[in-house]
């Protein structure tokens, strides 16, 4: 198909870039470690004098780190940097360069959605592979096989409303100009470092069902842990199939707001 061969040239284009800046990687895996440091440094702290919090273990807690950086690394893949070329001063709605995305042949929401990538985000795949992993061997129960698959459609499901959500931020430069709104993904973001159970009843409220974070990370890592019903489950795809609905119907009708360079 068409698309998987527009998406090997991405992949191939980014390599060859990212290539020419070989620093890049040192500086990458210095990033990546001390993040992972300061993780789970605060981690550590908040297990000092407690065995559990909220229910939750220490190896439990590494888990919904490891879901973190996981997610995190994903989004970093491929949705942030194709998206995050939409927004902003530099952006290309604010200096008319999106008018060449109009003429490709192809779909604007593919195109914008997959368009750039950061090969070096596969390192941090790896880093938080590992910390799922470290985190799973210290459970004091084991993880069958049947929830190893329900994590992974826990997690389709997390990508698939972070993707939506981001979608719907990046779309809202269409309507202001210049206008950068996916920092609000990030900021919020953090607070999925730790699990849901952590903070405060209406915070949890909060963050589940107004902005679904919960969905994001907590779910994914509750299915490991073997803490979440099926039914919180399904609500999740619901959300997503409901967010990837509206945001692509919002994206689609701010492209009708889009003045190009040339009018």
């Amino acid at each position: 198909m068409k698309e998987f061969k527009l998406i090997r040239t991405f992949i191939r284009m980014a390599l060859q870039e990212e290539s020419a800046y070989r620093l890049n990687f040192f500086l990458n895996v210095l990033k990546a470690g001390l993040e992972l440091a300061g993780s789970i440094g605060g981690i550590w702290v908040l297990f000092w004098n407690n065995e559990r919090l909220n229910g939750w273990t220490m190896p439990e807690t590494m888990a919904v780190l490891g879901v973190y950086l996981l997610v995190q690394a994903l989004k970093n893949l491929v949705i942030a940097p194709s998206m995050n070329l939409l927004g902003g001063m530099d952006g290309e709605i604010e200096k008319g360069t999106f008018d060449y995305t109009l003429l490709r042949p192809v779909s604007k929401q593919f195109y914008v959605s997959l368009r750039k990538w950061s090969p070096w985000s596969i390192f941090h795949i790896g880093v938080s592979l590992a910390v799922l992993a470290l985190a799973l061997l210290n459970m004091e129960k084991g993880v069958s096989a049947v929830s190893l698959a329900a994590f992974v459609a826990a997690l389709a499901i997390a990508v698939g409303i972070l993707y939506s959500l981001m979608l719907l931020l990046s779309s809202v430069a269409f309507w202001y100009r210049g206008t950068y709104v996916l920092w609000i993904m990030e900021d919020l973001m953090q607070a999925g470092r730790y699990p849901m159970g952590i903070y405060p009843r209406f915070v949890r409220m909060a963050l589940t069902w107004v902005f679904p974070l919960g969905f994001i990370v907590s779910v994914p890592s509750q299915v490991l842990v073997q803490q979440l019903e099926l039914p919180m489950l399904l609500a999740g795809a619901g959300i997503m199939a409901v967010l990837f609905i509206g945001a692509s119907l919002f994206f689609n009708a701010s492209l009708r707001k889009y003045a190009s360079a040339s009018s």
